[in-house]
């Protein structure tokens, strides 16, 4: 038999990634009746990038820009979000969430809320959280990848304004 390549800690924190992973995709994309990418763009905009441009929404989720313009398109059809003229270059759009847009990313932040606390609701959470802060300050190698973490996060949660979120002080300091 093949030694592993990985020690079980290692390979149980991938699993336990992908397993929640999944869980959050479904539980969001149940709560919204959307599919794919929509609920992370629909949270991305309510949380921290109502009023930026396709680029980033493109860069949080991992998409080229075409597929984020598809993605906005759908958001745009469906009354969830809006395009505007990027005033300081008439060659971007800026994505504005509408308030029906609010509603439907609220119902994914609560579906992911529910899942995550229901998760964690026998574990030592001072334990844990310190293992995730340096969990999440190690993987914040540059300021894409915090927008890549955060396309479903919580905003308030983490403290993201007050500078008590691991990726946002881990993205700082690539600014």
């Amino acid at each position: 038999m093949p030694e592993a390549q990985i020690s079980p800690v290692a390979n149980r924190l991938g699993a336990a990634a992908l397993t929640l992973s999944d869980s959050i995709r479904d539980a969001t994309e149940a709560a919204t009746g959307m599919a794919g990418g929509l609920p992370a763009a629909l949270v991305s905009l309510h949380e921290w990038a109502d009023g930026r441009s396709v680029d980033v929404l493109a860069g949080a989720l991992r998409v080229t820009h075409s597929r984020a313009v598809r993605v906005v398109d759908q958001l745009e059809a469906s009354g969830l979000a809006r395009r505007e003229p990027d005033p300081a270059d008439g060659r971007r759009a800026l994505v504005r969430i509408s308030p029906a847009g609010r509603e439907v990313a609220e119902r994914a932040l609560a579906a992911r809320a529910e899942l995550l606390e229901r998760v964690v609701a026998d574990v030592d959470k001072r334990a844990l959280d310190r293992v995730l802060d340096a969990i999440l300050h190690a993987t914040t190698t540059e300021v894409a990848a915090a927008a890549r973490t955060c396309r479903l996060c919580d905003a308030r949660a983490c403290g993201h304004e007050e500078r008590r979120c691991p990726v946002t002080r881990a993205a700082d300091r690539y600014r």
